[in-house]
């Protein structure tokens, strides 16, 4: 039976108050670090906005509802959850083991195959600030429950005036300095004021495109019983609000299989993310083929968007990437292990910052560990 490559979805529950939550970002940047192409990190501000501005309706929902009345915590696809204070009796100490709990638990998520896989087609309205995303799971093999699209806002880097500051306990000089921390060198309050030492707070859910009242994600658009073959697809839409940078936003979207009479509420069956304004990973066909091809361009040349049409015979870590004339990176389609079959992805002209590139001829690349395969095509906008 086809099985679809996971991605391990990881969630911190976190805030600018929380003392002991560098020490987190710290673990959880090295599980990340470990797997770059097959773990995704997200981080919940709880509180309330007057304390930690980064703090929404959603990321409080969601903390209610896992009744989680700690930090940090970090959950792994859903499936399990980790107050790291309470597996740290003394609370910040060198050896701390608590980031080996979610090392194994990732891997033990990514030895499991998924039903699904997970499209994103991204764009973004740089005049308007207006988000369009359209998630589609795609069904590898059947599957049955309550599944559901979930589809979030995340921005990177996010750094502000005074509030936006961050407590660390384990810096040096604080009562319970850490040497070995990536903090130490920082003081036990970092400014986020964009002067000197600065905080920058990594993966902050912004907002969840689908309603507060669905923070399981929005149900319905997947039937309780899946063949293999099936695709179903939810659009969403947003306006970013000014304070917002587009250039460090990305969306997050995964499906999760809701089950109210579980401890943890649901499971995440695959995620995907793309950065805002790509356009990535829009499907994915399993087909029966022995070889890898990069079939040319479509429509070429093209004003607003061109189809790439990729296939591959074997899970496989597979790059494809747009260049310019003077062998310049300019977009990345995809970079990540792949699933045998055929995976189509579209470029709209845009460059890795979302902004419009001149007319002109582009090469798109596609790279594998043993073959490098090229294709042209013409960009000529209106």
């Amino acid at each position: 039976m086809a099985q679809a490559p996971r991605k391990v979805l990881i969630e911190e529950f976190t805030g600018s108050w929380c003392g002991y939550c560098p020490m987190a970002i710290s673990y959880i940047d090295e599980v990340r670090t470990t797997y770059p192409s097959t773990v995704i990190t997200i981080a919940h501000h709880v509180y309330s906005t007057s304390v930690d501005p980064m703090t929404n309706d959603f990321t409080l929902a969601l903390n209610n509802a896992y009744h989680i009345n700690t930090a940090p915590n970090v959950m792994v696809d859903r499936t399990d959850w980790y107050d790291l204070l309470a597996h740290d009796s003394s609370q910040l100490i060198p050896n701390y083991t608590g980031h080996n709990f979610i090392k194994d638990d990732v891997i033990k998520r990514l030895n499991m195959s998924s039903p699904l896989s997970i499209g994103i087609v991204s764009s973004y309205d740089s005049s308007s600030r207006s988000v369009n995303v359209t998630v589609t799971a795609n069904f590898v093999a059947a599957a049955s429950g309550d599944m559901r699209i979930n589809c979030l806002l995340v921005e990177d880097k996010v750094t502000g005036n005074s509030n936006y500051d961050q407590n660390n306990y384990g810096g040096s000089g604080c009562s319970s300095p850490v040497a070995s921390s990536e903090f130490y060198s920082y003081p036990c309050h970092i400014p986020t004021s964009l002067t000197g030492q600065v905080f920058y707070h990594k993966d902050v859910v912004r907002y969840n495109m689908d309603s507060i009242s669905n923070i399981w994600g929005t149900a319905g658009v997947i039937p309780s019983s899946v063949s293999a073959g099936q695709h179903y697809s939810k659009n969403y839409t947003y306006t970013l609000p000014p304070d917002w940078n587009s250039a460090n936003m990305k969306v997050v979207a995964f499906v999760g299989l809701y089950n109210s009479g579980t401890s943890l509420g649901d499971e995440v069956l695959n995620a995907q993310q793309v950065s805002l304004g790509q356009i990535t990973a829009v499907q994915e066909n399993p087909s029966a083929i022995d070889k890898i091809t990069l079939d040319a361009a479509y429509p070429n040349p093209f004003n607003q968007i061109t189809n790439i049409k990729v296939n591959i015979p074997a899970i496989q870590h597979v790059s494809v990437k747009v260049y310019d004339l003077l062998g310049h990176e300019v977009a990345v389609l995809t970079d990540e292990n792949l699933s045998p079959g055929e995976h189509i992805y579209y470029w709209n002209g845009n460059d890795k910052e979302g902004s419009a590139l001149g007319n002109g001829l582009y090469l798109i690349r596609l790279q594998t560990e043993n073959q490098s395969l090229s294709k042209t095509v013409v960009l000529s906008r209106n």
